[in-house]
């Protein structure tokens, strides 16, 4: 038990200064991104959304028509932080149910071991208007849903490629190394920016 104190305080340590740089780093984006007006932040959260479905499209032809026939799809790109125990991140993306777009932004979470920074995007189909609707209206906890997972049927059709994470629910998730087999949103929030949907 004490070697397991020792070993978690220096590697606390030895983080720290990973954690100030990437704190600042993390500030000066969020600067950035509140210097943009809401038309151009949605402007680039549209573009990154083009960009990461074309991904998929390229890698999952067939995945093309299956999002189109689904109730709604939603992309994100996230940015997160991992430094030995402990991590955290987040990002922005759109949501889309018969051309009516929601921008979101999303809060994450993390413990694990590791040690670097990360981007992902993420695709998230939605085979039903009820599980959108959760989605939007609710927000997304991963770390209730994902636990029912195993357990939901796959209600709605599979979607070539993507990940089955919940009731008519699906996802892709893309990292540095390209599509992850195991898409995970453990310990992730998904919620409705309200500053970016004002007209």
């Amino acid at each position: 038990m004490q070697l397991r104190s020792i070993v978690f305080a220096v590697s606390s340590l030895l983080a720290l200064p990973v954690l100030a740089d990437s704190a600042v780093k993390q500030n000066s984006a969020e600067s950035s991104a509140e210097q943009k007006t809401p038309a151009e932040r949605r402007a680039t959260i549209d573009k990154t959304a083009q960009d990461t479905l074309a991904q998929v499209y390229k890698k999952f032809p067939r995945a093309k028509a299956q999002i189109a026939k689904a109730s709604a799809y939603a992309v994100f790109r996230t940015g997160g932080f991992q430094a030995v125990f402990v991590g955290a991140g987040g990002g922005d993306g759109v949501a889309v149910a018969s051309g009516k777009r929601t921008y979101m932004d999303m809060l994450q979470g993390k413990v694990g071991l590791g040690l670097g920074a990360k981007e992902t995007r993420e695709v998230w189909v939605f085979t039903s208007n009820e599980a959108y609707n959760k989605f939007i209206t609710s927000g997304w906890s991963a770390s209730g849903e994902a636990g029912a997972a195993a357990k939901a049927g796959k209600a709605g059709g599979q979607i070539t490629g993507a990940k089955h994470l919940a009731k008519d629910v699906y996802v892709y998730q893309f990292t540095e190394n390209g599509l992850s087999a195991e898409a995970t949103v453990n310990g992730a929030k998904y919620l409705v920016n309200s500053d970016l949907n004002k007209k």
